[in-house]
């Protein structure tokens, strides 16, 4: 039996999910564990090679991963197969199908070349379906008598076939053994695609935005660390000081279970063995204490999600928040202890905000000690409560359609577009307000969100200055520097002119050559937050800086009221110019050695860890020599690599504030310090 595989990638501008297949994967073992059979199974990433092997290959069954930026592509593909060979069974499974009978309906007689959908994890079901093939049912009996976890459209009545029986789930992940060790991703890893591992699965959390919130996932399942160990030993081997590949574990709350601890001395073991990884992309849990103990084991930016601190809000959509003064008591603790940069988000629109609490929400936020804010709009993600026809009425949902960033490819001539649904307008947020937010969203993005700015962020908890100040008296003063302002007013027209009232009419405006070439350039279809950051940082940092100190030089004066406070933030600025990335980038400044005298030891204290003492602690006089290592041009080599795409991996190096890998480094020439 040949089985197909997809959960392929747009490639035009760069690989956004630049991991390997973890899901089908599992799938893949899971069968070939449960089921005696020898199977011919191909699973695919890249469109071209599935091309390629199609006008030789032609599978009996397909499967296809059906996420939020890939469903199109994967659907595109499909009904090419079912035309090649009509009696292939087409089985849709992942988390960007629809949740209510309705809709179901509306898919699959759309798709009319979908046979059959999986409502949850695939593994079991995938399997239930392979077997009932191998018994000697058709695809008309399969459909007729779909197993649990699965629907169709019943071929004689035309109505949605659905067992009412409870989905089946597994109980462990021990089922698959060591994936990595047994090779089944050793052409992915070839291929550059980052190793992504999973050691529990499940959420105990209802949150109504989230496809986890489900009961079906409230039991959470484990990987025992044995297991574990296998595939991070065969991944350190494999990657061993390679810094630019990403470890990326699919874990929705990371330390929030004592099976999470184990799993991390096995990764500090392999980093201490091997020198990587260096970088983890993981979701942490909210639970303070444990995400603390979690930070000291092994590195990775920590982060608790708030969505917004509005009680109504939080009922609306079944959500409790950690208290807020742990919350705080964490960022303090993370910032002093850990040196990582923490984060957390927050989401437009979610239903019962207004544009005053929100902005309350922000204020109390910015001065809790996170270093980042992520604010996102809200998507009306398929399979979600949120989604409901229901919520939608309720709470007055305006909802326009804009391309996923970035996903969108030409395949034998034909544009294959991956869109979303989002919520730009409730009854309680107009869509007016929805668009003056978005633009403060750029400016704390930019300013409140960046990694370079930390040691002011740092300054003002010291003194007591109100963050939101800052950032408010920022957002005031845009216009008083035209770079920066010509991006932000950009930033508000690429906002408005990504939306579009249905999928029908973006479609239609991305037919238009222009508009398709501007597609296809990068110069819309973007992540705006993302692009506007990484050109306003990038292209524009020395007036970025000027107003960013500025700003800050006015409510330092205002605390304090002494010169003092000219002194401190000509250092900081001092200190700050040395962030400017684009000569080293571009302009090849590697290796040229520049020296600074400094009245404060900043770097000193930054390192510092004691919240008794401030930067006036660090007074005297330092001379340092600032240099950028040669080997960065290796590293930026690598960087290229890490998306396929340079301009994409540079955004996501200041999304993250990975960017501070690459900064100079200070040595110290001599010091003579008075309270060092």
């Amino acid at each position: 039996m040949k089985i197909a595989l997809l959960d392929l990638n747009h490639v035009t501008l760069g690989v956004h999910t630049n991991t390997v297949p973890l899901g089908l994967g599992l799938i893949s073992t899971y069968l070939r564990k449960s089921v005696n059979y020898t199977f011919d199974i191909k699973i695919f990433k890249d469109v071209e090679k599935c091309l390629g092997v199609l006008k030789y290959w032609l599978p009996d069954v397909l499967g296809l991963a059906q996420y939020a930026w890939n469903s199109e592509l994967n659907l595109y593909i499909a009904k090419i197969v079912k035309r090649l060979n009509p009696y292939c069974l087409v089985v849709a499974g992942g988390p960007n199908l629809e949740l209510s009978i309705s809709r179901k309906i509306i898919f699959l007689e759309k798709y009319t070349y979908i046979d059959i959908c999986i409502s949850y994890d695939g593994e079991i079901p995938f399997s239930e379906i392979i077997k009932q093939i191998l018994s000697g049912k058709s695809n008309e009996q399969i459909r007729r008598n779909p197993v649990a976890g699965t629907y169709t459209i019943d071929p004689n009545t035309g109505e949605l076939n659905e067992p009412v029986v409870y989905p089946p789930r597994l109980t462990t992940l021990d089922c698959f053994g060591a994936v990595y060790f047994s090779g089944v991703f050793d052409e992915f890893l070839d291929d550059g695609f980052h190793p992504f591992v999973q050691t529990h699965r499940g959420c105990p959390f209802t949150c109504e935005f989230c496809h986890t919130s489900d009961s079906y996932y409230s039991k959470m399942i484990f990987q025992s660390p044995e297991i574990f160990k296998q595939d991070m030993e065969y991944l350190g081997k494999r990657f061993s000081g390679k810094h630019n590949v990403l470890l990326y574990i699919a874990n929705t709350n990371m330390s929030q279970f004592n099976q999470d601890f184990p799993i991390a001395y096995i990764i500090r073991e392999i980093q201490e063995k091997y020198d990587w990884p260096r970088f983890i992309n993981v979701n942490s849990g909210k639970d303070t204490q444990r995400l603390l103990k979690m930070l000291s084991i092994i590195k990775f930016q920590p982060g608790i999600a708030l969505q917004t601190l509005t009680p109504i809000v939080l009922k609306n959509i079944k959500r409790k928040n950690i208290p807020f003064k742990d919350f705080v008591s964490f960022q303090r603790e993370t910032m002093l202890k850990t040196g990582e940069t923490s984060t957390t988000e927050l989401i437009l629109c979610l239903p019962g905000e207004t544009k005053k609490s929100f902005i309350e929400t922000l204020k109390t936020v910015m001065n809790s000690g996170v270093q980042n804010i992520v604010i996102y709009t809200l998507m009306k993600l398929k399979g979600t409560p949120l989604s409901s026809d229901e919520n939608a009425k309720s709470y007055g949902y305006v909802t326009r359609h804009r391309v996923v960033p970035r996903q969108f490819s030409i395949v034998n001539g034909t544009k294959v577009l991956d869109t979303e649904e989002v919520i730009v307008g409730t009854s309680q947020m107009p869509y007016t307000d929805y668009i003056e937010l978005r633009g403060l969203s750029f400016t704390i993005n930019s300013f409140f969100g960046s990694t370079e700015l930390i040691p002011l962020k740092r300054l003002f908890l010291e003194y007591k200055i109100d963050i939101a100040l800052w950032i408010f008296g920022i957002h005031n003063r845009l216009s008083e520097f035209p770079d920066l302002y010509y991006n932000y007013k950009a930033f508000l027209k690429e906002t408005e002119e990504e939306l579009f009232e249905s999928r029908e009419k973006l479609l239609e405006f991305f037919e238009k050559s222009e508009n398709n070439e501007a597609l296809c350039s990068g110069r819309l279809g973007d992540n705006l937050l993302r692009k506007y950051k990484c050109i306003v940082l990038f292209n524009h940092y020395k007036s970025y800086l000027d107003l960013a100190v500025s700003e800050a030089r006015k409510l330092l004066y205002e605390r304090i009221k002494t010169e003092e406070s000219n002194r401190l933030m000509d250092n900081i600025n001092l200190f700050l110019s040395t962030r400017d990335m684009k000569k080293y980038f571009e302009e090849g400044e590697l290796d040229e050695d520049k020296i600074f005298c400094l009245n404060y030891n900043i770097p000193l204290w930054l390192q510092n860890n004691d919240s008794f003492l401030t930067l006036e602690n660090f007074s005297g006089r330092y001379n340092y020599i600032v240099r950028l290592p040669y080997d960065i041009k290796k590293k930026i080599e690598g960087i290229r690599k890490m998306n396929k795409h340079f301009e994409l991996s540079l955004q996501m190096l200041y999304r993250d504030g990975k960017i501070k890998d690459f900064w100079p480094l200070w040595f110290v020439q001599n010091s003579q310090g008075q309270k060092q």
